[in-house]
């Protein structure tokens, strides 16, 4: 399977990239705990094709699809899952410490964590959020001062505010993570329930699924 950008705008070539991606990933949803994307260039070196295997030689990994979600996400970077459980692992120690000074789940941080942005501590979206957790400066803001490419900072921030969104929720997970991707006022303006944006629905469920699974193996 192989989708091809040529003679497009950026926006077209960005549509065409997140299709390419997508339509990979469906095709291969039921073998998807270790589906790798590649990325070959043409002749030029300026037309890039994306497949689900290796075209020639110089064909690169561009993204691996975890079954739940592709990456990169926010600046992530190419990662596979045996990087992506390394980082996980590296971080059990940081993200148990600080979730019991804040009086929640460590399984919970660290499956925000994943989804957000695959343990990378130097992620950013266009939109502006930073690190480990994807905080906005302005969500950080209301704790302190904090440089959010350092991950116990950046972690112990997060973890303030997802443990007053909880609060907030009547300590409803789902409500919380809902809240914590859209904004605590979206979730009350829709009658606290998940407000109906199409990452929203995405997002509450890929980090339900992933603190279910760190529940049942909590240092995995």
């Amino acid at each position: 399977m192989r989708f091809t950008q040529r003679g497009a705008s950026a926006v077209v070539r960005q549509c065409l990239l997140r299709a390419a991606l997508c339509a990979v990933a469906i095709a291969h949803a039921a073998h998807a705990e270790d589906t790798k994307i590649y990325k070959t260039y043409d002749g030029t070196g300026k037309v890039p094709t994306f497949s689900d295997r290796p075209i020639n030689r110089t064909s690169q990994v561009f993204a691996v699809f975890d079954g739940q979600q592709l990456w990169p996400r926010a600046g992530t970077g190419p990662v596979s899952l045996p990087q992506l459980a390394a980082r996980r692992s590296a971080l059990d120690p940081l993200v148990q410490r600080i979730a019991n000074a804040h009086g929640v789940h460590a399984a919970l941080l660290k499956a925000i964590i994943e989804v957000e942005s695959g343990f990378n501590a130097r992620a950013v979206s266009p939109k502006g959020a930073v690190g480990l957790m994807q905080l906005m400066p302005a969500t950080a803001a209301r704790y302190g001062v904090f440089d959010l490419y350092v991950p116990e900072q950046n972690i112990d921030v997060g973890a303030r505010y997802l443990r007053d969104l909880l609060g907030m929720f009547g300590g409803d997970v789902r409500l919380a993570v809902a809240a914590y991707n859209a904004g605590e006022n979206a979730v009350i303006r829709h009658g606290r329930r998940v407000p109906p944006y199409q990452e929203t629905i995405k997002y509450v469920p890929m980090v339900l699924e992933r603190y279910q699974r760190f529940q049942s193996r909590p240092m995995h």
